[in-house]
């Protein structure tokens, strides 16, 4: 069977009728210019994955799509997640402008599981009346990487929370980190020391433009958080440093899972 166009819909399940959203019918029906009776692949945010059939398209109106089966390998080349693998969580102080929207495609493409942007002492972006329109827009970002990218995984992003709000989430990770420039350890070295085995829940902090404060390091520190820092001698923009710590944790987990089935 020939590649599917993939869509996404939450709401999607077993049997009966979906209607698409504007946007996921706009694709469809004036971008791709798909027609009724074609067969698609609809995904959901519980790495679920289905095989439909468009039902009808509405000129000025949604797209309405049968549920057919769930998909297989030999429908789909959709990546259904390891449930070995680890859950990854980003707290990260917002980039300016059209650099946080690059952080939040690039994390959804590679495998974040979920994003808390925290406002710091040094934080320039303020939460303000535009807030909710960038969590949407960060939402559509991860929907179009989720779908190019071939994941059910859908990237779960919070609203914006002060810093030390994180002190009541932190006790809900296996392994919480914080990057900080300088200190003893290295990353990939913390992580071969420490006994991940049983450690699938990750969380890492990542501070804005001019690093998080002394005081806010001390304050991480005093609730578990282990100090690392990034293999690179340079210093990295927000953006890249999230980029780069997640893919040092994935390829960490990833060869130790490969080492494991050897």
């Amino acid at each position: 069977m020939p590649h599917l166009k993939r869509f996404y819909c939450d709401s999607a399940a077993p049997g009966g009728i979906i209607i698409l959203d504007p946007a996921q019918s706009n694709h469809l029906k004036n971008a791709l210019r798909l027609k009724t009776g074609a067969t698609v692949e609809i995904f959901n945010s519980r790495n679920e994955s289905y095989i439909a059939e468009i039902a009808s398209i509405s000129p000025k109106g949604p797209v309405e799509l049968k549920i057919l089966s769930l998909a297989t390998a030999n429908h789909s080349e959709s990546r259904i997640p390891n449930p070995e693998s680890p859950s990854i969580t980003l707290a990260c102080a917002i980039a300016k402008g059209s650099r946080m929207d690059w952080l939040v495609e690039k994390a959804a493409e590679i495998g974040l599981t979920r994003l808390i942007p925290i406002i710091t002492e040094r934080t320039v972006v303020k939460p303000d009346v535009y807030s909710r329109n960038k969590i949407a827009r960060w939402h559509k970002l991860a929907i179009s990487a989720a779908k190019q990218t071939g994941q059910n995984a859908m990237l779960a992003i919070d609203n914006p929370i002060p810093f030390r709000q994180l002190e009541n989430i932190i006790q809900d990770f296996s392994l919480s980190l914080i990057a900080v420039p300088n200190t003893d350890k290295y990353l990939p070295e913390v992580l071969e020391q420490d006994n991940l085995s049983e450690k699938t829940k990750i969380l890492y902090l990542i501070g804005p433009e001019g690093d998080f404060t002394k005081a806010e390091i001390t304050t991480a520190i005093k609730w578990g958080v282990q100090p690392v820092r990034l293999p690179v001698n340079s210093i990295l923009r927000v953006e890249t440093a999230a980029i780069t710590m997640l893919v040092i944790l994935l390829y960490h987990f990833t060869i130790n899972a490969s080492v494991k089935e050897t």
